[in-house]
């Protein structure tokens, strides 16, 4: 008896297995693009983070100086230039760019404490000569600000004008502090009281600095910018040391 074998696939089972294998191939495809979209998004996020951080950074350990008195001198905060005096530039010369009207010796280091701008003064230079002076040396003398309209948070040192704060370069397109109604600054009590205003700045214990802030790109996921909050809390032990 001759048996004949039925090798191979039919028309309709080759359909079929094709079928099967493109979804498969489907299925792998939106794998890794969403795989790899997360990761740009990831990405992107963490860019933010870093600058945010950076900037965070520099701010606290220059605040965290804020009232800074080694001579501990009653008077020396009446040296901080104002529109009318500025000990740094030689010969002195009006300092007319930052937001100081007048110095208030009872403020001491932290001279306006507003909710986008905070000054502050240290000396950083006590030499022998008396009376110290806040000015002689570079950094005595800071002031933050947040920029609502170019949504950029400045800092002017020793009277030289609004600059972006060093490592955080994306920051001038980023900072939406404005839009979401947080304060850059907020001012704490001894008893981790909140200060509302007009800030007693000789009450200040803690400032709390939060920057709100969009990824500089659209996320690749949502197609929109991610928005996302970064605190921290500094102690101004020397504001109330200081006499």
């Amino acid at each position: 008896m001759n048996l004949k074998k039925n090798d191979g696939f039919t028309l309709v089972e080759i359909i079929i297995a094709m079928g099967i294998g493109l979804v498969i191939l489907a299925a792998v495809y939106s794998s890794v693009n969403v795989s790899q979209r997360s990761s740009v998004s990831v990405g992107k996020k963490v860019t933010t983070q870093q600058d945010v951080r950076s900037v965070i950074d520099i701010m606290a350990m220059e605040i965290r100086m804020a009232s800074f008195n080694p001579s501990m001198s009653g008077t020396i905060w009446g040296t901080i230039p104002s529109s009318t005096t500025n000990r740094h530039v030689s010969p002195f010369t009006p300092c007319t760019n930052m937001g100081l009207a007048a110095p208030v010796i009872n403020n001491k280091g932290i001279q306006i404490a507003e909710p986008h701008r905070l000054f502050i003064a240290m000396d950083l230079n006590n030499p022998p000569v008396k009376p110290a002076l806040i000015g002689d040396a570079n950094n005595e003398y800071i002031e933050y600000a947040l920029d609502n309209n170019a949504k950029t948070i400045t800092r002017n040192v020793s009277c030289g004008g609004n600059n972006d704060i060093p490592g955080g370069e994306d920051l001038s397109s980023i900072v939406r502090n404005a839009d979401s109604g947080t304060p850059l600054f907020q001012y704490f009590d001894r008893n981790n009281t909140q200060l509302t205003e007009p800030v007693n700045i000789p009450d200040i214990r803690r400032v709390r600095i939060t920057i709100v802030a969009d990824t500089k790109d659209p996320d690749s996921l949502s197609g929109g910018v991610k928005r996302m909050t970064y605190t921290t809390d500094v102690l101004v032990k020397n504001h109330v040391l200081c006499p």
